[in-house]
């Protein structure tokens, strides 16, 4: 994997797939919560977007707070963009952290693997969203081990996310000193 990754990290693929991260990040999101909140005729708080988690109780609260057609529209987007949001953002984080250390740091054995932190948190992100999806279709049912591992996925997709994100704008900052350090 961490050939295709140094294979795929051309300046020309970071650049689109960051374009992709902001429209997704700036546009796509952001309109599909103004969706729900059409819908549910309330400010919703997704529960993917629970910083750093959230209980079964708190996510049970959600899902009956959102009503039938919130609950509906909410799996229909984590059915549709919230499958390809993780894809775009994960592997355009990896992508910019293999780039920027081929760039700074070409010998070095171990740097590259941190291009695996944004993809773990893809990862996770994809089993949340398995999670939410499961209750999301089960309500009334309260399936409290799923609410649980939910909880637990959202912990990590945020652990690894920001860590990978974190990675690569340090090496922003580094790759920009550096660059005008040569001038």
């Amino acid at each position: 994997m961490l050939a295709k990754l140094q294979k795929w990290a051309t300046g020309r693929n970071v650049i689109i797939l960051i374009i992709l991260d902001l429209i997704f990040m700036l546009g796509v999101m952001p309109y599909m919560q103004l969706l729900m909140a059409l819908v549910m005729n309330q400010h919703p708080q997704p529960i993917d977007l629970s910083i750093p988690t959230w209980t079964p109780d708190q996510g049970f609260a959600l899902i009956e707070s959102y009503g039938e057609a919130g609950r509906k529209l909410y799996r229909t987007i984590e059915l549709t963009a919230d499958v390809v949001y993780p894809l775009v953002y994960g592997f355009a984080f990896a992508l910019l952290i293999t780039f920027l250390v081929r760039k700074m740091a070409p010998t070095n054995k171990w740097m590259p693997y941190l291009a695996f932190l944004p993809l773990l948190g893809m990862l996770f992100d994809y089993a949340e969203n398995v999670c939410i999806i499961t209750l999301l279709s089960t309500y009334p049912q309260k399936l409290i081990l799923i609410a649980q591992l939910g909880g637990i996925f959202t912990l990590f997709k945020w652990i690894f996310a920001f860590s990978g994100m974190a990675v690569a704008l340090i090496g922003l900052i580094v790759w920009g000193v550096k660059g005008i350090a040569k001038r």
